[in-house]
């Protein structure tokens, strides 16, 4: 049967913008040549034909006001007549028949092109569009189809090759990785901007939180060396990135893994406190022995020894420094590097139970809490090692202490937590209150009031001014240390040494726990807390709205918990949780499902360190979320 040939778009009207319109006076609107007479109705033009190039015929084109109106209402092209010319011209021989057919179609192509530009040039803008419109009508639809490819195609258009490099960057860095991964694929130019562009790799570093503003100059200083063979920390950022994005996506796959060693710890089984920086692995127990392990190559190091009490603080520096707290109410500062403790601080007259380290016009100091009521403030001392000095250099009294800058006074009772930054530093107490202390001056600034037992934790916020308390009476409170107004009433009081503002109620206070609300920590998008009710309260670190809220099926006490903005670790008797955070789903739960206790727990890239209690005895894990592999058992090291 015979195909009949389709034209779709014969029935279809002309558009008005292709219509030939009529101007007011009644005339078809059309463009004159300048060489024409006003009066000319008509135009011929010389034009070769593909038969006879040397004889003239002539194309007779009628006036466009003269145009037949075609059935569709809009007026019809002039018809092109071809005048045939005169004599044929001779059939090629057989030798000449390739010969004959180029040159016919190259006589065609001549005449194609005379024939376009006449048009073109001829017609008025309007007549020219309607005569388009009506050489597409009758297509049938394999022309139309045809038609259609050679448009896209010319259509397609790299709008960001062609923009400047500056906004082609900031398009680029407005886009999630996923979508980053698209573009590479898109073709050649985009694979080339985005692969030669170390910046848009920052970016995407701090955007997927694989790094903090405030930390990447001292991640950027380490790429060299983990990344040999690049010249440039730059050409670091994106093979770290991608790093990261392999190994995250290990931490999120439910079926994944990870590589675990398992070391021994502590002759006690509770550790009190643990320190994961550079690749160090530090802990402090009741045993009065700090241990510190190799993560890298996964191992122990060694013991640090000379406290003689448990060691309940420790708060790691850089390059190898480490401050300790004891019960036996010495402050010790530990190199590393050389194995040995450099400094002995005493003048304390109980534990010190609480510290932390801050940075002031480029002096370090050691702030410590204890539980005789007081913070001292000490210089930490980075000098050069003297030749023949014999170490530890033990300073008895505040007095002979070079390193000793002075006490804080006001708190009622022992104070629990610290934090600071800057010349900023905030202690809470077991007396229901925290203080905002100026290290620079040596005063109180503010007294916050409103907690209605013991305060177990708190943070400051330096980015947006701010300090977050969690305390016994099941409440996280948040005060705003920029325009104190904010919170509650504000009166001066006198302390033991000068006069501060004592403010009376929070800017917020965020409730939902039950019981004693014992650990906080903040990132760039949640702040955290977590209960003895056995639950994990996510808030928005911005505006503190719920964003969610995890409970472990035991409901036992969280003992330790670790975040970031992607993960979130969790801890407590007999259980031991992994959160995504991206999708608020519990991802790994059976890791560690042979620890009868989980103390404490901190990770960093693919490494994730647990401070474990299993048959009474203590145990530091290792997993690795970079490798798949078995588990490995190393033998007890380090005691004598």
């Amino acid at each position: 049967m015979r195909e009949v040939v389709q034209y779709p778009l014969l029935e279809i009207a002309v558009p008005y913008q292709y219509r030939v319109r009529e101007d007011p006076v009644g005339g078809v609107k059309r463009r004159r040549r300048e060489s024409a007479q006003p009066d000319d109705e008509c135009k011929r033009v010389k034009v070769s034909t593909p038969e006879a190039r040397a004889d003239e015929s002539r194309l007779e084109v009628s006036s466009p006001s003269s145009l037949p109106v075609a059935a569709t209402g809009a007026p019809a092209v002039a018809e092109v007549e071809e005048v045939l010319p005169l004599s044929p011209l001779a059939s090629p021989g057989p030798r000449d028949d390739q010969t004959g057919e180029d040159d016919a179609l190259c006589a065609s192509q001549l005449y194609t092109n005379e024939l376009y530009s006449m048009v073109k040039r001829e017609l008025p803008p309007t007549c020219y569009k309607n005569l388009l419109f009506q050489l597409v009508s009758n297509m049938d639809r394999k022309e139309l189809s045809d038609l259609g490819t050679l448009i896209t195609d010319n259509l397609k258009r790299d709008f960001l090759s062609s923009l400047p490099f500056e906004i082609a960057l900031k398009v680029l860095t407005n886009l999630s990785f996923a979508d980053i991964a698209q573009c590479l694929q898109t073709c050649k130019s985009w694979n080339s901007l985005i692969n030669s562009t170390p910046h848009l790799w920052r970016q995407m570093l701090l955007t997927e939180s694989f790094v903090s503003k405030e930390n990447f100059a001292k991640y950027s200083s380490k790429l060299k060396a983990k990344y040999p063979q690049i010249k440039n920390e730059e050409d670091g950022y994106q093979l770290d990135f991608l790093e990261n994005c392999r190994v995250l996506q290990n931490w999120f796959n439910p079926k994944f893994t990870p590589q675990r060693t398992t070391l021994r710890g502590h002759m006690t089984s509770v550790v009190t406190c643990l320190q994961f920086e550079d690749n160090y692995v530090i802990t402090g127990a009741d045993d009065k022995v700090i241990r510190v392990y190799d993560s890298e190559k996964k191992q122990f190091l060694m013991e640090l020894t000379g406290h003689d009490g448990g060691v309940w603080a420790l708060k790691y520096d850089e390059d190898g420094i480490l401050v300790s707290g004891s019960t036996d109410r010495s402050v010790r500062v530990w190199d590393i590097k050389r194995g040995c403790c450099t400094h002995v601080f005493k003048g304390h007259a109980s534990t010190v139970r609480c510290l932390d380290i801050v940075e002031y016009k480029k002096v370090k100091y050691i702030v410590t809490g204890s539980r005789d009521n007081t913070l001292h403030v000490w210089k930490l001392p980075l000098e050069p090692v003297a030749e023949g000095q014999e170490w530890p250099v033990v300073y008895n009294t505040p007095e002979e202490n070079p390193y000793f800058v002075g006490v804080l006074r006001g708190h009622m009772a022992s104070v629990r937590t610290v934090s600071g930054h800057g010349n900023i530093v905030i202690s809470g107490s077991y007396d229901n209150n925290l203080m905002v202390w100026d290290i620079a001056q040596m005063k109180c600034l503010y007294i916050l009031t409103g907690h209605t037992d013991r305060i177990y934790s708190t943070i400051y916020d330096h980015k947006r001014f701010r300090c977050i308390s969690a305390s016994m009476d099941t409440t996280i409170r948040v005060w705003d240390l920029q325009n104190i107004w904010n919170n509650g009433t504000c009166t001066v009081v006198t302390t033991s040494q000068a006069p501060c503002t004592k403010i009376s109620g929070s800017m917020s206070t965020l409730q939902g726990h039950t019981q004693l609300v014992g650990l906080l920590r903040l990132s760039d998008r949640f702040l955290v807390s977590a209960a003895a009710d056995g639950s994990l309260r996510g808030w928005d670190s911005n505006d503190y709205s719920r964003k969610f809220a995890y409970h472990h099926n035991n409901l036992s006490a969280i003992t330790t918990f670790y975040m970031s903005d992607n993960l979130l670790v969790s801890g407590s008797e007999g259980q031991f949780n992994v959160y995504n955070l991206r999708s608020g789903k519990l991802i790994h739960s059976n890791i560690l499902r042979d620890a009868d206790q989980i103390w404490s727990v901190n990770f960093k890239g693919g490494i994730l360190v647990a401070a474990v209690e299993k048959d009474g005895q203590s145990y530091v894990e290792l997993l690795d979320f970079s490798n798949a592999g078995t588990a490995r058992n190393i033998p007890i090291q380090g005691h004598v």
